[in-house]
């Protein structure tokens, strides 16, 4: 990895996500971008699913997908900035997302489960980053966020945190090590 390759990564939540643009090697890496991007507009709930559950279907449905819509949207503007800021004399390698993906049920049944609502909460945002990735041509890599991470590339996120300053939170170090391993990849 070189100074001239860089990377996203994106540390999901229901409603906003943490991306961080990054270049270089693990052992001297340099924070290119930061960044907090919110999902759901001013007239959406914060979590779609939550608010459908007391709709009947056809409703919840149509919830969903505005939801769905805004939060491509909101997903395509914020990596269209972080690319701006990071893709200068730089090629971008791709795009991690911090993420356990599952095969969500069909609606029905997820309307009926509180645990499923958060599932299908989590797979909705996970979504719109890496439709948003790929519509700007970029690859997208997932790192599990309790799975095994290069213990390089763990440090070299902690290390970033204390140079940039905060916040550099949990989620902050997570995109960090997706952004790494998607240079690795990429």
């Amino acid at each position: 990895m070189d100074r001239s390759r860089a990377a996203l990564g994106i540390t999901p939540r229901s409603s906003s996500a943490v991306l961080v643009a990054v270049c270089g090697p693990p052992e001297a890496p340099r924070l290119l971008d930061r960044r907090r991007i919110e999902l759901a507009g001013n007239d959406l709930p914060a979590q779609a699913y939550h608010a459908a559950a007391s709709l009947d279907q056809a409703e919840a449905m149509a919830l969903i997908e505005r939801w769905a819509h805004a939060a491509l949207d909101a997903a395509t503007h914020g990596i269209g900035e972080a690319l701006a800021a990071a893709a200068t004399g730089r090629q971008v390698a791709g795009v991690g997302i911090v993420a356990e993906v599952r095969n969500v049920p069909p609606l029905a049944t997820v309307l009926r489960s509180h645990p499923l609502l958060h599932v299908a909460e989590g797979q909705l945002s996970r979504e719109a980053f890496a439709e948003a990735a790929a519509s700007v041509g970029l690859s997208v890599h997932y790192l599990a966020p309790k799975g095994p991470q290069d213990p390089a590339h763990a440090e070299s996120a902690a290390g970033m945190g204390r140079d940039a300053g905060p916040p550099w939170r949990k989620e902050h170090k997570l995109a960090t090590v997706a952004a790494f391993a998607a240079l690795c990849a990429g």
